[in-house]
């Protein structure tokens, strides 16, 4: 998704909240300066027993409702139906209004600086689809791995809230020489703001040692990550042997379009056979694999597909210029190679 600095022109990107004792208008979307644990209300209303990071620096807020004591929210990085409450207090101390021009919400931890706001209505998108294949698939290895892509792998030295909570009580005191927490969360919505910052930067956060974003190559809009859901389904009705069933349930997605043609390996350029597919989590002899050219790159289209196992192995960690620059060299160092290359190429 192209992101357009100048749709909404100039000005400023937040306001301060109105004046002490009045209350937000539902619908308005604010945006807090620090990542705190809250307690989402229940279905009655009143605050459940566990705290989650609900409220996360940078991550747009939709008002629920409010009153001169309390306000609610529904952040961006939570489950549709999800909603926590704050005090009037903390919502004036913690919570900036944000500008909304054209649809656009102006959220500077985000690139380019804004969200459209029918992202909110997309996040489900792409888990409907899943769920939907999954109970074609019948292969629980193939379903896991297309879940994977929901949600990140971050950081497992991110501060859990019981961290969070004792250093901020004082019941937990850092040596000189010890770090705690990490900017990236453990496990998080990929659209949660991309962050690449020091330690040293991460302490200065107002929400310290509490995580504040994702790995920037793990980031999409869930309008994106509903689009390469898509594709990766498309490819696999594309396999040989897909089941007619599946091809069946692709071709009623909105946007997929199927081709005759096989679907191919990117890495080694020969079919997958979808009667061998199995990917267990972590295996070492997968048959199938979701596959990046770039393991660096952000999570796109362009960069994911499906591929051998295999392949996937021999790529490694690396892009696929890396493996191209290694054929350079290696071809420098010992040039009776350059003729074998010119003939597998057909040159």
């Amino acid at each position: 998704m192209e992101h357009n600095n100048n749709a909404l022109g100039g000005g400023a990107a937040q306001s301060r909240t109105a004046a002490p004792g009045s209350t937000a208008s539902n619908g308005e979307f604010y945006i807090p300066d620090r990542t705190c644990p809250r307690r989402p209300l229940k279905t009655n209303g009143t605050p459940g027993k566990s705290f989650e990071y609900a409220q996360i620096e940078g991550v747009p807020c939709r008002v629920v409702s409010g009153d001169e004591a309390s306000v609610n929210l529904h952040s961006f990085i939570s489950d549709t139906n999800t909603v926590f409450q704050v005090s009037r207090e903390e919502f004036l101390e913690q919570f900036v209004q944000a500008e909304v021009v054209d649809g656009f919400i102006r959220a500077p931890k985000y690139p380019g600086g804004l969200l459209h706001v029918s992202e909110f209505e997309k996040r489900e998108e792409a888990s409907e689809l899943i769920h939907k294949a999954a109970k074609i698939i019948g292969d629980e290895s193939l379903e896991k791995k297309l879940k994977q892509l929901l949600q990140t792998q971050g950081s497992t030295h991110a501060a859990t809230v019981s961290d969070y909570f004792d250093f901020k009580s004082g019941a937990k005191v850092l040596k000189t020489t010890e770090n705690l927490g990490d900017s990236i969360f453990n496990r998080s919505k990929r659209w949660c703001p991309p962050v690449d910052i020091d330690h040293e930067t991460f302490k200065q956060t107002k929400g310290f040692p509490a995580p504040i974003g994702i790995r920037p190559k793990d980031f999409c809009m869930p309008s994106e990550l509903a689009q390469a859901v898509t594709a990766l389904l498309v490819q696999m009705a594309q396999f040989e042997n897909s089941p007619p069933a599946f091809v069946a349930f692709v071709s009623t997605i909105p946007g997929a379009v199927i081709s005759q043609e096989v679907h191919l390996c990117k890495w080694c350029g020969t079919l997958v056979d979808a009667r061998k597919c199995t990917a267990k989590y972590k295996s070492e002899t997968n048959y199938i694999e979701i596959c990046h050219r770039d393991p660096n790159k952000g999570f796109s289209i362009e960069n994911m597909y499906w591929g051998h196992g295999d392949c996937n192995r021999r790529q490694g960690g690396y892009t696929e210029l890396d493996r191209i620059d290694d054929v350079v060299s290696l071809i420098k160092m010992n040039p009776e190679y350059l003729e074998i290359l010119r003939r597998k190429l057909g040159l």
